[in-house]
């Protein structure tokens, strides 16, 4: 049996420090199954090589982001929530 081989990107253990907030909503986006460490992997890879796929976004947040940057109005943000909201419970 041939051994398998070694990879020349060896990989190195970091400690870092985050709030107790931010862990919280890192597990409550994670199933059991998940990586931790994979995804915050994941994440600064996407930071570093610009990589930003905006379908993972769920369409509320987007909606949030336009009406906090002043593009949607409230009452247009309302009107798409109640679409969305029916869109879900729909499915």
């Amino acid at each position: 049996m041939t051994p398998r081989p070694r990879s020349r990107d060896k990989v190195v253990p970091v400690s870092i420090g985050i709030p107790v907030s931010l862990m919280i909503r890192l597990d409550n986006e994670l199933d059991w199954k998940q990586s931790r460490s994979k995804w915050v992997k994941s994440a600064i890879i996407q930071k570093l090589d610009h990589q930003f796929d905006v379908s993972e976004i769920p369409t509320s947040q987007l909606v949030g982001m336009l009406h906090y940057r002043g593009m949607i109005s409230t009452d247009l943000l309302r009107s798409i929530m109640m679409q969305v909201e029916e869109t879900v419970e729909e499915q």
